[in-house]
């Protein structure tokens, strides 16, 4: 122990010595290096081992405390130097070091990645999760809906019960009208509660290449009625017809300019006043739009069309080897229409329309004979379609005949010149809600009341050609508008209009969204024409005034449950009020 302090006190009074003598030893083995002779080992890079085994070499240590002191300081050194972190590798030439790289600056850098390799996908045609398929797919679209319905007709029991459904009478004519048997009424006072309904549709549109779309939709129908789709549930759970709903090919050879041919969707900015949403259109339409007239989001477009009608049977009349002809029935329609924004947040719409149906009104046959077969000059300008409310007459002027059957059919009393103005206010309330206030008027200028009772008289009972129905209460008890004496009053028209306020998003097809409205309509009998006007209100036809209210909501994404009430009045003739609840479940694709 006392020699062990003793060589401690030594080394701790040598050490200043020591250091001085460290260079010298590095020497010495600098030239045990070169082959020189040497009093110590290799020098180490570690100082402290250098000077250990420097004082071994000088007798201040021996060699057992040296080497525990040497491997206590190699110990120690190894562990310092496991501590220290290893430095990175230095960059590669012409690298940029940069210690942080801000978000902004890191989106931009992707959506920049994404774009050149979106580019060389599109070049080289790769092939993507989202166009794993061929070519034609990709200019391909398919749509469709599919409606279930309750709906509860209901009716006041004091109703008249005997309106006549002209309609049906014409549909399986001609009939004897002398025979009481012949008649078909219509339901006016037995309420037809909860009845499920159908409608389902489904379609495809395709771009054969720029400028140019074909399209074709397939839908429900009790039958091939032109203004509605649904079909009623029951009758033994048969199947369902599909009709032929749609086929178009359009062309758009400018932007400013679109021509469609075939069978399409209502072209013009109507509203159910005048033609069923159901109602589709044949023929040809044409369209000019120009943008930007007063402002960026206004437009003013100038559309056209002329739709035939009917082309009447070729072999008229069948039962005979002498054919007549008579002239087709068709629609020439236009329209000039604006939009645009007049305010921060609202904006108007506002249409001027011109609907001019040729040859659909009826006319007083020749005189003819049943002995020679049943039919009459006439007889094909008969409307292919009638609901109620159109004034009609009895075309066929009969000759006294060896059977004494004189069947009859019903043709239009008047013309049908239709003029169509639409004006609507929307205010923007939130980014997607908005609120509407529209009104729509229409009048036919193809009805002159003069000439209710024009055209050829017979002397023994009244004119021939007098109206069949929209009567007033007044004058003889046959209802007779036409005779010389005590004539009964006519009281048909020739106006409509409608004001609509409506609440919500412009389209109901997301969970959440909705709207509500509230709709008051006045349409006269001969204001439009009953075949092609709303189906729903007073169900269908004209001479009819009421309300309506109704709401939708979305319960998700492409599913809507809505509800309609619809409550109207007759104006003129026969009583006949219907109130009608609407009840709607809806998908769509």
């Amino acid at each position: 122990m006392r020699s062990t302090l003793h060589r401690s006190t030594a080394l701790a009074l040598s050490i200043a010595g020591l250091f001085a003598a460290v260079p010298a030893f590095a020497q010495a083995d600098a030239a045990a290096s070169a082959g020189q002779p040497a009093a110590a080992a290799a020098p180490s890079p570690d100082a402290m081992t250098n000077l250990i085994r420097l004082l071994v070499a000088k007798g201040t240590l021996s060699q057992a405390d040296g080497d525990a002191l040497l491997g206590q300081a190699q110990a120690e050194a190894a562990a310092a130097r496991a501590a220290i972190p290893v430095p990175p590798l230095p960059p590669p030439p012409g690298a940029v070091r940069v210690a942080h790289v801000p978000e902004a600056v890191r989106a931009q850098i992707r959506d920049e990645i994404r774009q050149e390799i979106m580019a060389q996908a599109a070049t080289e045609g790769w092939v993507t999760k989202g166009q794993a398929a061929p070519e034609w797919t990709r200019k391909v679209r398919l749509y469709g809906d599919v409606r279930v319905r309750s709906q509860s007709d209901l009716y006041s029991k004091l109703n008249s019960n005997q309106i006549i459904d002209i309609g049906r009478l014409n549909a399986n004519g001609p009939v004897d009208l002398a025979q009481l048997s012949s008649y078909d009424f219509l339901n006016t006072r037995k309420d037809r509660v909860n009845r499920l309904r159908l409608r389902a549709r489904i379609g495809i549109e395709a771009n054969v290449l720029e400028g140019v779309t074909v399209g074709a939709m397939v839908g429900t129908g009790d039958d091939n009625s032109p203004i509605t789709e649904n079909v009623s549930l029951g009758g033994g759970l048969a199947k369902r017809d599909l009709w032929l709903d749609t086929a178009f090919i359009k062309l758009q050879p400018k932007s400013w300019a679109t021509l469609t041919f075939g069978r399409f969707e209502n072209p013009f900015n109507t509203t159910e006043m005048l033609y069923d949403a159901d109602l589709r259109f044949d023929g040809v339409a044409a369209r000019l739009a120009y943008d930007g007239v007063t402002g960026d989001s206004s437009s003013v477009s100038l559309t056209g069309g002329a739709f035939p009608i009917d082309y009447g049977n070729s072999n008229f009349p069948n039962n005979s080897t002498v054919k007549q002809n008579y002239p087709s029935k068709w629609l020439f329609a236009g329209e000039l229409a604006y939009k645009g924004e007049v305010a921060d947040g609202l904006s108007v719409r506002a249409s001027a329309g011109f609907h001019s149906f040729k040859n659909v009104q009826g006319q007083l046959s020749q005189p003819c004979n049943m002995d020679l077969g049943n039919f009459c000059s006439t007889d094909g300008l008969t409307p292919l379609s009638l609901r109620k409310g159109n004034t009609v007459f009895t075309m066929r002027n009969h000759v006294t005949n060896a059977s004494g059957v004189y069947p009859q059919v019903f043709g239009l009393k008047f013309d049908y010149d239709i003029l169509d103005l639409n004006l609507a206010a929307i205010a923007k309330v939130s980014d997607e809600v908005s609120a509407r206030l529209s009104g729509n008027y229409v009048r036919n200028l193809g009805f002159h009341r003069k000439d209710i009772c024009a055209g050829q008289y017979d002397s023994a009972t009244a004119y021939l050609v007098e109206p069949y129905n929209n009567y007033g209460t007044n004058g003889n008890a046959d209802r007779h508008i036409c005779t010389k004496t005590n004539p009964t009053s006519f009281i048909g028209g020739n106006t409509a209009w409608l004001v609509n306020a409506r609440l919500g998003h412009d389209v109901v097809d997301k969970q959440g969204s909705w709207s509500a409205f509230a709709e008051y309509r006045y349409v006269e009998s001969d204001a439009v024409l009953d075949a092609y006007t709303d189906s729903d209100f007073h169900l269908g036809g004209t001479n009819a005034k009421g309300y309506i209210l109704g709401g939708e909501y979305g319960l998700r994404d492409g599913l809507a449950i809505g509800a309609r009430w619809l409550s109207s009045n007759e104006i003129a003739g026969e009583r006949l009020a219907i109130d009608v609840l609407q009840i709607d479940l809806r998908a769509r694709f």
